[in-house]
C-alpha cells in the first residue's frame, strides 16, 4: 500500500498512525519491529513511515502520515504585533478587540483595569522642556540648548500586557507577557515585545513532542526527534 495522510490534527494523526502501524506489524514478516515516527519540534511537524522496513528487509517508504501543527489565529495575531510600532488608536483598538484574553499590569506587577489602560493609551500627551545657555567672550562665544521630551498621562500607562491563548491547535493555552514601550516624538508610538519568546518556543516544542509520545502507541510506534528522508 502506498499513500500519505496529511493532517493538522494531533488526534487524527495518532489514530491513523496507531491503526496502520498495528496492521503493518500484524501482517508483516517482522512483527516485533516497530514503526518509526520522526518529530521535528522546531517546525512542529511529525512524519511516520509505515513501510520503511529493516536493514535486512528494506521497504519503499511510500506509505506515510504527515502532521503539521498550525498556529492559531490568536497566536498569529500576537506574533504580528511583536516589536512593531503602533500609534495610539491602533493599540487601543487592539486591546479592546482582544480584551477577554488580556490583562494589563504596571511596573510593580499590580493588575490595572483594562478599560483604564485603554483610556491611558488614548490620552498620551507629549510635553517638551527646553533650556538654552548663552555665554559671550571677547574672542568667542558658546551656545548650547538642551531639549527634554517627556510623556505625560492622566492615567497610568500599562507597563506589561499579558496575553493568554492556545498557540498551536492541540497544545495547551499559555500566557505570553509583553513589555510596552513608548517612543516619544511629535506623534507618540507604542511597541509591545514578547518577553522571552525563545523560552516559550522551546517549551511549546517540548509539549508537542511529549503529547505525540503520549498519543502514539509505544507498542507499535517508536518516536525519534529529527527528520528522515528515505
Amino acid at each position: 500500500f502506498r499513500g500519505e495522510l496529511t493532517t493538522t490534527q494531533i488526534d487524527q494523526f495518532a489514530e491513523y498512525a496507531n491503526q496502520m502501524a498495528g496492521e503493518v506489524q500484524a501482517n508483516g514478516a517482522e512483527p516485533d519491529v516497530t514503526i518509526p515516527c520522526f518529530v521535528d519540534p522546531e517546525f512542529m511537524t511529525a512524519k511516520v513511515f509505515f513501510d520503511l522496513g529493516t536493514i535486512d528487509m528494506p521497504g519503499h517508504g511510500d506509505h506515510t502520515a504527515h502532521l503539521k501543527l498550525p498556529k492559531t489565529a490568536a497566536f498569529q495575531e500576537l506574533l504580528g504585533k511583536d516589536g512593531r510600532a503602533m500609534d495610539q488608536k491602533e493599540l487601543a483598538e487592539w486591546l479592546e478587540d482582544w480584551a477577554p484574553q488580556l490583562e494589563a499590569t504596571n511596573e510593580e506587577g499590580t493588575a490595572l483595569p483594562l478599560p483604564s489602560a485603554v483610556a491611558a493609551v488614548r490620552r498620551i500627551t507629549i510635553g517638551a522642556k527646553q533650556e538654552t545657555t548663552s555665554e559671550d567672550k571677547t574672542f568667542g562665544g558658546r551656545r548650547s540648548a538642551m531639549s527634554e521630551i517627556e510623556a505625560q498621562n492622566k492615567d497610568t500607562l500599562p507597563a506589561f500586557i499579558e496575553f493568554t491563548c492556545e498557540p498551536y491547535h492541540g497544545l495547551p493555552s499559555r500566557t505570553f507577557r509583553l513589555r510596552v514601550s513608548l517612543i516619544t516624538g511629535e506623534t507618540p508610538r507604542l511597541v509591545m515585545r514578547i518577553v522571552r519568546l525563545e523560552h516559550h518556543q522551546e517549551d511549546m516544542a517540548n509539549e508537542f513532542r511529549e503529547k505525540l509520545e503520549h498519543e502514539l502507541d509505544g507498542q507499535f510506534v517508536d518516536t525519534f526527534v529529527g527528520t528522515f528522508k528515505p
